[in-house]
């Protein structure tokens, strides 16, 4: 990354994170959310809220790499096998379905367990 790259700046009050880790372990960032993009899985956008009362939206992306587990070919959303998560913004629990989309909740899980690690 080029020195005067940053890897996300909030709209609302300027500050900047130079990559994801700094991101990712600030105390004043939450995860809140996912917003899923179920044409193409990657491109959903992971919501952080920051301190300053801003909401940040990642494309998923960005996060991939933090997950080593297996991926599902299958979609099984919308059948009796979904609890539904994804359909909800707000809803970060893991899903045990065996689903293409499943793999994403998991990286909800490690972004959770690493804020919770980070400020206790």
């Amino acid at each position: 990354m080029q020195p005067d790259m940053v890897f996300k700046k909030c709209i609302n009050c300027g500050k900047t994170w130079p990559d994801r880790d700094s991101f990712l372990d600030d105390p004043e960032i939450f995860l809140i959310g996912y917003q899923a993009n179920f044409k193409y899985l990657k491109l959903g956008g992971l919501l952080f809220n920051h301190s300053c009362r801003t909401t940040l939206a990642l494309p998923a992306d960005l996060f991939i790499d933090l997950y080593d587990g297996p991926v599902f070919s299958e979609r099984v959303t919308g059948s009796d096998a979904c609890p539904g998560y994804c359909l909800s913004k707000t809803s970060l629990s893991p899903c045990s379905a065996q689903c293409e989309c499943a793999f994403i909740r998991e990286i909800l899980q490690i972004i959770k367990y690493r804020h919770d690690s980070t400020i206790h």
